[in-house]
This record gives C-alpha cells, sequence and structure tokens, in this order.
C-alpha cells in the first residue's frame, strides 16, 4: 500500500467515514419509531390505515433503493421539494427502510400470541399499555437480531448516496480513486472502514441479547 498517498488524501477519507456514520444514524433513529408504528397500526388492522400502510410497504419493498434515492433528489424538485444531496439521501433511504424495519417488527409482534393482547384488554389496559408493558418486553429479543442486520445493512446502503454527491465513505474513497487511479488501496481502507461499523454493531447485538437472555432467565432473590 502506498502510505504517502493514503496520508495524503485521508482527511476526506475520514470526513467520508464521518459522513457515513451521519447518515446511517439519521436513517436508523428515524426509521425506527415510525417503522414500529406502521407495524402496530398493521398489526391491529385499524380500517382505513392498515391497508394504506401495507400498500406503502410492499411498495417501497419492491422498488429498488436507488430508484427511491433518485426520486428522493431529482423528481422531488418538480414537486416542489428541492433537496440538497445528503436531505434527499435521508428522505430515500428513510423512505425505503421503514418499509424492510417495519416487517421485521410485525413479525416480532406477530409471534406474542393473541392472548396477551386478550390479558391486557381484561386488566382494563388501553393499547399503548399493553404494547408497552406485555408486548415490546417480550417482542424485543425476537425483533434485535433482525433489527441489528437491517442496521447492517443500512451503512453498507448509504454507498449509493454517492451517486448523488453526497460524499460519504464510498464517494470519497471513488473521489480519490479517480485522481490518483490507485484503486487498491483506497478500496482496501473503505474495506476496513465498513468492517469496522458492522464489528461494532455486530458486537452490540451481542451485548444486546446477552443482556436480555439474563433478564430473562434471571430468578428474583429470596
Amino acid at each position: 500500500m502506498n502510505y504517502d498517498l493514503i496520508s495524503e488524501y485521508w482527511p476526506e477519507i475520514w470526513l467520508g467515514f464521518q459522513t457515513t456514520l451521519l447518515l446511517s444514524s439519521l436513517v436508523i433513529a428515524i426509521s425506527t419509531p415510525i417503522a414500529f408504528l406502521i407495524a402496530v397500526i398493521r398489526h391491529l388492522r385499524i380500517p382505513g390505515l392498515s391497508p394504506l400502510l401495507s400498500g406503502y410497504v410492499h411498495l417501497f419493498r419492491a422498488l429498488p433503493a436507488l430508484v427511491v434515492l433518485f426520486f428522493a433528489f431529482y423528481a422531488l424538485p418538480k414537486l416542489g421539494f428541492a433537496l440538497q444531496p445528503f436531505p434527499a439521501a435521508v428522505v430515500g433511504m428513510v423512505a425505503t427502510s421503514v418499509a424492510y424495519v417495519s416487517e421485521d417488527f410485525r413479525a416480532g409482534i406477530a409471534a406474542i400470541g393473541k392472548g396477551q393482547w386478550d390479558a391486557g384488554h381484561a386488566l382494563g389496559l388501553g393499547v399503548g399499555r399493553i404494547v408497552r408493558r406485555i408486548i415490546l418486553p417480550q417482542a424485543i429479543p425476537i425483533m434485535v437480531p433482525s433489527f441489528m442486520t437491517n442496521a447492517i445493512i443500512i451503512v453498507k446502503a448509504t454507498a449509493i448516496a454517492s451517486l448523488i454527491g453526497v460524499s460519504e465513505l464510498t464517494g470519497a474513497s471513488m473521489g480519490a480513486m479517480s485522481i490518483t487511479y490507485s484503486a487498491l488501496d483506497f478500496l482496501m481502507i473503505a474495506a476496513v472502514l465498513y468492517l469496522i461499523i458492522s464489528a461494532v454493531l455486530a458486537t452490540l447485538q451481542a451485548i444486546i441479547e446477552f443482556a436480555l437472555e439474563r433478564r430473562l432467565t434471571a430468578r428474583p432473590r429470596a
């Protein structure tokens, strides 16, 4: 590897790495509560809302993420919503991520038996309290693996944002490659940085699963 060359372009690579972290964090933070709300509404089969949200989920799972991203950046301005590259990337990626994550949440909620809902209603609890106090504690351990997998996928998917001018990790690496023609060096650096993020998320998943397992298996003290 040409360390002098890497050192010269390292500030741009590091800035791209930070942009990748920021973009993926925003997408996860915004899409998670929206996806959970959609999952609950669809599970409860609320008239009017449930079919509409089901159509949204099926549509955005069927569309390529790149098409959605291009729509957010190139087509929304035609509708009066002009967005800069970074906000357009957030909007496009959130629209796609919500569809996938909501299905993971819906599967986790559906895994909890109907009897749990009936018990909550019998106790006089509202839907919000049933979800928060009965369903979520049981569903979270089921949801964690697929949610963390989607988080890793979101991090890797930020690479498509470079196609609309966002200088994230892939975009910064491609920029350095186009100037220096040194593909191997910058691709290896980008790969290592992506691996670091994925390893951190995988470790976080293991920690969360271990903590949940200990909590579920813990016995009250005498």
